[in-house]
């Protein structure tokens, strides 16, 4: 049986604040271990990724790639090679929709879209000395001949899988010390939004694929059985689906068990213009604690158009007050840097932001990752240049071309502060923004960031113990 190094995005502060992990490596883990394979994975940086290489001994080096990062993985690859002997295969969104990646010296095969199926299909032949150049989902590079093969259908039915392998990141102390986990249900979204490689996963369905599945809810209490029993210490769930209430009927349903077999507090992601009372009611009667919503900008033009996510003003504010009215606690996550934003457009996502009266506001920098309807717009229309290297984070820099710049990446740093303390947005707007201090407000907004999440947001109380090696990771470890 081969052994299979996972190379992921570590991040130690979530790992020990949101139990935060890369799921695609969990799963192909849980089905290869089905096989018989053997799985580690690595990720804090290179070091770590060398050590866990000579302790592990892989066969296989699979990296889980997402746009931004990929140069970091391709060089580690290189550096990897340079010493050892493996098969590197690449996955994820980035060689997803830019396979020509499999070009790139040391790169020995991407694997387009989904690999549960696909991945065990072609290390069981590679392990077996059989052709490799005709598994469904890979682009393989043989003795220098690239061999592209179509997309095989998605799998219909999750529920055949097997539960996330959880133990993979058993190794990191801030995982284990997780009063925190993150579960998902479904695979998909039905929306567009042109900053999001949906669009492009629709785009590649074979005929039949459904553009949204999601796992029964007996199999996701089954799944959550298990991580009680093998994760005592956790308090608190998130759901990353990038909307768990797409399907009301799952929900109620959801809202009659889980609370029941599971009982455990949880935050999941909505969409403002889809919140329906009896829809919230049902996940509070589950044990809905806090909501993440998407809102991504208060300028019409911007939020509609350029971003195309389709909701107005009124449809954001009555979402809100639904959960308001309810007193269920929500973040609002906004996006500064757009196509056409100046600091004006970003003054209305503030006030739209105050309006709503969040318990805490989130903001990220555009990023037009290639492939996406954003890329090619901003491209059309001058504000990107194809060639502009992309940053590691979605807080490090805008990379658009937009007059205000400099001022807008201060203005992101320090819209939480804005929206909680609206009274500072005139010294914000007039004086703080226009000032070269960007580390400064970096770290401010990180700090707002963990008071929050230590004393709002969080089900249980944060430890001095916690709060101490969460701090030490964020100024030290993370780049988030």
């Amino acid at each position: 049986m081969s052994r299979i190094l996972f190379i992921a995005h570590v991040d130690r502060t979530m790992l020990l604040s949101g139990g935060f992990v890369t799921f695609g490596p969990m799963w192909l883990s849980a089905v290869l271990k089905r096989d018989g394979h053997q799985t580690m994975i690595a990720g804090v940086n290179y070091n770590e990724v060398e050590k866990t290489f000579m302790e592990f001994r892989p066969d296989i080096v699979a990296y889980t790639t997402f746009s931004g990062g990929q140069k970091t993985y391709l060089d580690w690859n290189r550096r990897l090679k340079q010493k050892f002997a493996f098969y590197s295969m690449f996955g994820g969104p980035h060689v997803t929709f830019s396979p020509e990646m499999v070009e790139e010296d040391g790169v020995d095969a991407v694997c387009r879209g989904e690999g549960f199926e696909a991945m065990p299909e072609f290390i069981n032949k590679l392990e077996r000395g059989e052709d490799i150049t005709n598994v469904r989902n890979w682009w393989v590079k043989v003795d220098g001949r690239i061999h592209k093969n179509e997309q095989r259908p998605l799998i219909k039915d999750l529920d055949i899988l097997p539960p996330p392998d959880r133990s993979l990141y058993d190794r990191y102390e801030d995982y284990r010390l997780a009063r925190t986990a993150t579960v998902m249900t479904s695979q998909g979204c039905p929306f567009n939004c042109t900053y999001c490689h949906n669009h492009q996963l629709h785009k590649m369905r074979v005929k039949g694929d459904p553009i949204f599945r999601q796992r029964s809810v007996d199999h996701v209490i089954e799944e959550l059985r298990q991580l009680k029993r093998d994760y005592p210490k956790v308090e608190y769930l998130i759901f990353r689906d990038e909307i768990l209430t797409v399907n009301p009927k799952w929900i109620r349903e959801f809202a009659e068990k889980y609370p029941k077999e599971i009982g455990i507090p949880f935050y999941c992601l909505m969409r403002p213009e889809i919140i329906k009372e009896e829809v919230i009611d049902d996940l509070i009667k589950a044990g809905l604690f806090y909501v993440g919503i998407g809102v991504e900008s208060g300028n019409d033009f911007i939020r509609n158009e350029v971003l195309n996510r389709k909701m107005t003003k009124e449809q954001i504010v009555r979402g809100m007050k639904i959960l308001s009215d309810r007193k269920v606690m929500f973040s609002m996550y906004n996006i500064v840097g757009a196509p056409h934003e100046t600091l004006e457009t970003a003054m209305e996502t503030w006030r739209l932001t105050v309006q709503c009266k969040p318990t805490f506001c989130d903001a990220f920098l555009m990023t037009p990752y290639p492939k996406t309807e954003i890329y090619d717009y901003s491209v059309a229309n001058g504000f990107f240049d194809p060639s502009m290297s992309y940053p590691e984070t979605y807080h490090e820099r805008i990379i658009l071309n937009l007059k205000d710049r400099p001022q807008l990446e201060n203005f992101m740093h320090l819209l939480g502060v804005a929206v909680e303390f609206p009274w500072l947005m005139p010294l914000i707007k007039n004086v703080l923004i226009k000032l070269p201090l960007r580390p400064v407000y970096n770290s401010v907004r990180k700090f707002w960031k963990g008071y929050v999440y230590r004393y709002r947001i969080y089900p249980y109380k944060v430890s001095a113990r916690e709060s101490v090696r969460i701090i030490y990771n964020t100024i030290f470890a993370s780049k988030v």
